[in-house]
């Protein structure tokens, strides 16, 4: 049976510079700091775009604008003043 030992000595020239490990820390820390500061806000836009893009039509949304009443069939009025609008969708949409 065979056994492997490694084993490591530390030379006089492998001990730190105190200032370089100083300036290395801080780094590390201020990249960290600037890390979660840009997480954050990432999160706040993404969160603030998908706010943004909700519909917030409460009715019925039809190119873009918003409608109140929505039905199947023609979209004649007696009555000018009730624009209604003829969807693709075969509805009628008017306010």
């Amino acid at each position: 049976m065979y056994s492997h030992v490694c084993a490591v000595v530390a030379s006089s020239t492998a001990v730190s510079d105190p200032g370089s490990a100083r300036r290395l820390g801080n780094a590390s820390i201020g990249l960290s700091v600037a890390g979660i500061v840009a997480t954050v806000v990432i999160i706040i836009i993404a969160v603030a775009v998908v706010a943004s893009s909700a519909s917030s039509c409460a009715y019925y949304s039809y190119n873009g604008k918003c409608y109140r009443h929505r039905y199947y069939g023609s979209c004649y009025s007696y009555y000018s003043y009730n624009s209604r609008v003829r969807g693709y969708d075969g509805y009628c949409y008017y306010n």
